[in-house]
């Protein structure tokens, strides 16, 4: 309740599959003349469809300083801690006193930069394909004006039915500047084990000068992959590589057999007998298996189906994302091993071609 504030804007263009990555405040391309623009068309849709409580008025901007509505989300987004850095308001205190029905009017005064990175537990060199699993190290990264909201801990799994953001990290500058070089000091810092995740990108991103200079857009990061300017660090090759995996047994308890996988360091799966050993070989030649966990949502080829390489034979869910899983090379099905709405494990085979 009370008068319609407007709290500033939220920089997101850094996005992959129209899915935000890096977020900021305020906008590095955003003058006073076109914020003050931006504030009153936001203030302007609230007030027209009479809505009362925190809300986020999405616009996109074009070069010329043009910009057009997209949605109002009606509530506070990931990002919002950018803005809580930058005006020293807790919007989540706010947007509870608002719905109990309390008057708000918040007095702030906009200072400095404030830069938010996503950590999905996703490989970003592998076209930022999601990779549930245990958490085997996480240390947090410290030091005055760096915040990170974390879902996670040692031990814990990061399952593949959710989104892969596990954690965000925010830091704040004097200016920006200053913000994008703490948070390369903050992504230098933290610490995260077992799964792969997007701080290695971070760090390649934040220092590339298309960043720098603020002249990325929103298909910026697809272009980047495309052209092969991303290469991950060593120690991520090396984290990359050693990922947990887990291994998958089968115990048989009062004559019940029952599948068991299983964490850590001295989870080392058996020799399989040869009739699993052959179909693990057929499916690294002949067939195309699983990347990840996931549920089929699709499939787009029978049995007796020519296709050629490139050719999407399944679509796959994983943490929230959908994934087509194309034919390596050209082949006749020769068996779909999978239906709509079956969960799938890493490696399992999907299709099998001769």
């Amino acid at each position: 309740r009370g008068n319609l504030s407007f709290l500033g804007e939220r920089d997101c263009t850094l996005q992959r599959r129209y899915q935000k990555l890096v977020e900021e405040s305020p906008s590095p391309v955003v003058d006073a003349d076109l914020r003050t623009r931006i504030g009153e068309a936001a203030l302007a849709v609230a007030k027209e469809a009479g809505y009362v409580n925190a809300g986020t008025v999405e616009f996109l901007v074009e070069d010329d300083g043009s910009f057009y509505f997209l949605e109002v989300n009606a509530r506070l987004q990931v990002e919002h801690p950018v803005t809580e850095m930058v005006t020293g308001l807790d919007l989540v205190r706010l947007q509870i006193e608002v719905a109990l029905g309390e008057r708000v009017e918040p007095a702030f005064e906009p200072r400095g930069h404030a830069i938010e990175c996503r950590i999905n537990a996703e490989d970003a060199a592998n076209d930022f394909l999601p990779g549930p699993g245990v958490v085997t190290r996480f240390r947090p990264p410290a030091g005055p004006f760096v915040r990170i909201d974390a879902g996670i801990a040692e031990g814990k799994a990061i399952p593949g039915d959710y989104d892969s953001l596990f954690a965000k990290l925010i830091c704040w500058g004097r200016d920006r500047e200053t913000a994008r070089r703490r948070t390369l000091r903050a992504l230098d810092e933290l610490e995260v084990g077992g799964v792969p995740t997007t701080i290695s990108f971070y760090r390649w991103a934040l220092e590339s000068l298309a960043f720098r200079e603020a002249s990325h857009d929103t298909k910026w990061v697809e272009r980047a992959l495309e052209e092969g300017r991303f290469r991950p660090e060593p120690q991520a090759l090396i984290e990359r590589a050693t990922a947990a995996m887990p291994a998958r047994v089968v115990v048989e308890v009062d004559g019940r057999r029952v599948p068991v996988r299983m964490w850590g360091d001295l989870a080392v799966p058996p020799e399989p007998p040869a009739a699993a050993a052959h179909a693990v070989q057929h499916g690294g030649s002949g067939g195309i298996v699983s990347p990840m966990q996931g549920t089929i949502l699709q499939v787009m080829v029978e049995e007796g189906q020519n296709v050629r390489a490139g050719d999407v034979v399944c679509i796959l869910e994983a943490m929230k994302m959908e994934n087509h899983i194309a034919a390596s090379h050209d082949g006749t099905v020769r068996q779909v091993a999978v239906g709509v709405g079956d969960v799938v494990d890493t490696g399992q085979v999907l299709v099998s071609l001769e």
